[in-house]
């Protein structure tokens, strides 16, 4: 089973990987977050086996704190390509995407992130908060 779903900024994105980690971390696959300037995006690959309510209950939860997305051409490959075995840089650099994790779910990533892209910047995005 897999979900698709983006998110307003980091502080949500980050309260969605600690419910994932909590809550689901035996069922998870694998769990892929980007930043695309305005919203961050979870592709997040769930244990096929995993049973019906615990799936129900993650769509809920996501569906509480994100929409559904609908990834484009560019984010579709590149999503192939992780599953692959690419790595995440090769990923990066080949189709101009920023991923941010890849992987279990690492919620301290995204602070790791903020804290870089914000002092690049010099100021802090809407998203990034």
């Amino acid at each position: 089973m897999a979900f698709l779903y983006c998110f307003e900024n980091a502080s949500l994105t980050q309260r969605v990987l600690i419910y994932l980690l909590k809550k689901l971390r035996s069922d998870i696959d694998c769990v892929t977050v980007l930043f695309l300037n305005d919203r961050w995006v979870v592709y997040l690959m769930l244990d096929e086996c995993m049973d019906t309510e615990r799936c129900d209950n993650c769509w809920a939860f996501l569906n509480e704190n994100g929409a559904p997305y609908t990834a484009s051409p560019t984010m579709i490959r590149a999503l192939k390509d992780l599953k692959a075995g690419c790595s995440p840089t090769a990923v990066m650099n080949r189709h101009r995407l920023v991923i941010v994790s890849h992987g279990a779910p690492k919620p301290e990533e995204i602070k790791c992130f903020q804290t870089q892209f914000v002092a690049g910047l010099g100021y802090r995005p809407q998203s990034l908060g």
